[in-house]
């Protein structure tokens, strides 16, 4: 019965990643790609997996150095085992979310000591909504959020067991997270390893402090290794990496049109791990009796990194996902602390909100938004009902029907939403069904040409590289000052230009296929000419 026997978290976290691990593969490449984020990193992915080259990513044949290799090539990899898939484009980021939850419990086993706690927390991190949604979509973050609790397990260990090794692998990690997303990488476990304290001798401290020279060595020499490769070929490459990418990234709203209000995590991050931050909100006076060592803890790792990131010009959710694993593990902490029918009251509720949500579920195709799923997927938020009826009756623990009852209502959302976006979609930004039409018509021999548009999704789809026609897209304007020759112009034509409107002429003159979204401009209407025939697909029309 779960948690119900300490001596059996051991196995019952063995038991919940495998069954999770059978959950976020099933229909994994169900539902095509997403703009624009996914798209960008897939399609990178798929083109350094196509040429061999893993140092100079590209994006539709043209350098693209927003972020670091490491996510690139381990979705590279992922396709070397599965294709150019959506499949194989995410697998590796299931792995880390399953690697996740179980870092989750080796840190909450070092700081509690205690096996029950650190199942709690492990069971608390997987049911957050934020956490799942990182490995449904293809980013650096998910794989960043791995390295830094790996790194911070690392460093509860070394400073609880004085070993050498532990420093080492922690400084290593650290250089990972670097050539994942940056200096931001660093902010988490730095944090954290500031906060940790754990009672040693002096003699101790004083034999493990030298290795931190060798060991930073280490960090820097692997974390800024491809950073001074770039550089050494082109110093511009200073500028664009210290600057554009750390400092505007940061200062400047508007560098990469992810601007948002100084309250968006404070709003969002609450949200998106219900019902859990509301247990922390309510009860947030029983947080004063957090040992001494854990309150510094938990404020360096989830208060003051919320403030930081609330004052950065540029925030996506993602960007502290690593949060969401202290808020797991201080959820894990509360929840032993409070009284048993204040347990109850807690678990009600949580019920009350699960049963909510399934009946949501179960009635979100009636709703007159074009929302279809099949018959099985129905079945789904059916059984989530089901379970929660047999939990509420069976006699148990509460905080037993509480984990077992957010856990039941994951798992079972995970294949509802993956039918859910496979079924439709227009809810999601992608090209799988521009991809199906040019496919079903036999066109994927031809060039395919898309109008003021960058759409990496259509050429993940097909598995192929596509030309961009540019007129007045921001999103077309690539960064070309890397390129060594001209060869980036095949896949990109500015309409405005003599030389790119007389190549565009040329290239027209064989059968091509036309992708525009909405209409085409009247004054480039003359495209349709050399088209006969065309299929509308949403906003979207395919011309040949």
């Amino acid at each position: 019965m779960l948690l119900t026997n300490m001596q059996n978290s051991n196995r019952l976290l063995f038991w919940l990643l495998l069954i999770l691990s059978v959950v976020l593969l099933y229909n994994l490449g169900g539902w095509g790609v997403v703009e624009t984020s996914e798209a960008r990193y897939a399609e990178i992915s798929r083109e350094m997996w196509l040429t061999g080259d893993y140092l100079h990513p590209r994006l539709l044949e043209i350098q693209h150095f927003h972020k670091p290799l490491v996510t690139y090539v381990i979705s590279a990899f992922g396709m070397e085992l599965f294709g150019p898939t959506a499949f194989g484009a995410r697998f590796f980021l299931q792995i880390s979310l399953i690697l996740q939850v179980w870092l989750v419990f080796l840190i909450g086993k070092e700081l509690f000591g205690n096996n029950k706690q650190a199942l709690i927390a492990a069971i608390v991190y997987i049911t957050i909504p934020a956490v799942v949604l990182s490995a449904r979509n293809l980013t650096t973050d998910s794989f960043l959020t791995t390295f830094e609790l790996a790194a911070i397990w690392c460093w509860v260990k070394y400073k609880k067991d004085a070993a050498p090794g532990w420093l080492y692998f922690f400084y290593l990690l650290l250089a990972l997270a670097f050539l994942t997303k940056g200096p931001v990488g660093l902010i988490f476990p730095v944090l954290v390893a500031i906060a940790f304290r754990w009672p040693q001798t002096e003699r101790i401290k004083r034999a493990s402090y030298w290795h931190h020279l060798p060991a930073l060595l280490l960090f820097l020499v692997v974390g800024a290794s491809w950073y001074v490769y770039l550089m050494l070929q082109n110093p511009a490459f200073v500028d664009y990496f210290l600057f554009k990418h750390t400092v505007q990234r940061y200062a400047n709203p508007e560098t990469f049109g992810r601007s948002k209000p100084w309250w968006f995590y404070l709003v969002l991050a609450p949200a998106l791990s219900l019902p859990w931050a509301a247990i922390l909100l309510i009860y947030f006076r029983k947080l004063k009796e957090l040992p001494k060592q854990l309150k510094r803890l938990f404020i360096l790792w989830i208060l003051v990194p919320l403030v930081f990131f609330s004052f950065s010009g540029s925030k996506l959710i993602l960007y502290i996902l690593p949060l969401f694993a202290g808020q797991a593990l201080l959820t894990s902490w509360l929840l032993c602390q409070l009284a048993p029918d204040v347990v109850a009251k807690v678990t009600r509720a949580s019920m009350l909100y699960f049963v909510v949500l399934a009946f949501a579920l179960l009635v979100a195709p009636l709703v007159p938004v074009g929302i279809s799923l099949p018959y099985l997927a129905l079945l789904l938020p059916v059984l989530m009902l089901v379970v929660l009826l047999i939990l509420w009756k069976r006699p148990v623990s509460s905080l037993a029907k509480l984990l077992a009852s957010a856990l039941a209502f994951m798992l079972l959302l995970l294949p509802y939403a993956t039918h859910l976006m496979g079924s439709n979609p227009h809810l999601i930004k992608g090209s799988r069904p521009i991809a199906h039409i040019i496919q079903s018509e036999q066109l994927q021999n031809r060039p395919v040409l898309v109008y003021d548009n960058l759409l990496p999704s259509l050429a993940f789809e097909l598995n192929k590289n596509i030309i961009s026609i540019k007129e007045e897209s921001r999103h077309l304007d690539r960064e070309i000052q890397f390129e060594n020759d001209e060869k980036w112009r095949e896949s990109l034509l500015d309409v405005k230009k003599p030389e790119d409107r007389r190549r565009l002429n040329q290239l027209l003159q064989e059968p091509t296929v036309l992708v525009v979204k909405d209409d085409l401009p009247q004054k480039q209407r003359w495209l349709l000419r050399y088209y006969k025939s065309s299929q509308q697909s949403g906003k979207w029309t395919v011309y040949y």
